[in-house]
Order: C-alpha cells, then structure tokens, then sequence
C-alpha cells in the first residue's frame, strides 16, 4: 500500500512539471489587439493554414472586423507562423515594408518583441484576443 502511494505521488509530481497548465493556444477565430497610441490599434489575425495578417488601424474593433481578413490580404501584412509550445514567432512583409515577430502565448494574449526589418529598431507590444 505505502508503495503505491509512492507510485501515485511521484506520478503526480512528475505529471506537475511536465505540464504547467498553461493555455498555449491561438485562437483563428478572433483579432488579436494591442494599443500602440491613443488613436492606433495594432493587430494580428492567424489561420489555421499557418497564415498570419498584421495591420494597424483607428480603434474602432467593429470596423476593423470587416475588412482585416484574407480577402483583403494585398492590403496588410502577410506572412507564415511558426508555434512551438508557447512560444511563436513570425515575418510578415508587404507593401509598407517588413517586420518579425516573437513571443510568447498565454491565455488569450500574446507578448512580442516586434523588430523592424530596415530600421532594426524593437518594440514590444501585449495583443488581446477578442473574439469575432
């Protein structure tokens, strides 16, 4: 009996560190927001085809939800996602220029450095998601 117990509390244990509980998902039904200033909004949206969109906009939510999608792709920048647990990391490029993005997922938000491709300069930026 004490050996079992043993058994049990080890498998716990190692259980515990192995998984941390943590929600390191994406959600590809929803616009991830972040402020840049008082005016501007900063977002992201990923596919589940590996696709992620990244543009800036006034921050009207209920605007940006017509237009930031694939169908308007020309018009933003697009690029591939890569995930690995609950990190992420992504370029995107188009006709504004070119910028890269890693971070880290957590519970319906992203944390990123963002760096800019030309300029090298870094900014790091916490996206919401908020569902559409």
């Amino acid at each position: 009996m004490r050996r079992s117990f043993y058994i049990i509390l080890i498998g716990f244990l190692t259980q515990s560190f192995l998984y941390s509980g943590e929600d390191c998902s994406i959600s590809t039904e929803g616009i991830y927001t972040a402020s840049i200033d008082a005016e501007t909004d900063g977002h992201i949206r990923f596919y589940s085809d590996g696709i992620v969109i990244v543009s800036t906009s006034v921050k009207n939510i209920k605007d940006v939800k017509t237009w930031f999608h694939k169908d308007n792709i020309a018009m933003v920048l697009k690029g591939k996602y890569k995930k690995k647990k609950c990190n992420i990391r992504f370029k995107v490029k188009g006709e504004t220029g070119e910028q890269s993005f890693e971070g880290s997922i957590m519970a319906g938000s992203i944390t990123v450095t963002i760096t800019d491709a030309k300029t090298k300069a870094q900014t790091q930026r916490v996206y919401k998601a908020i569902p559409l």
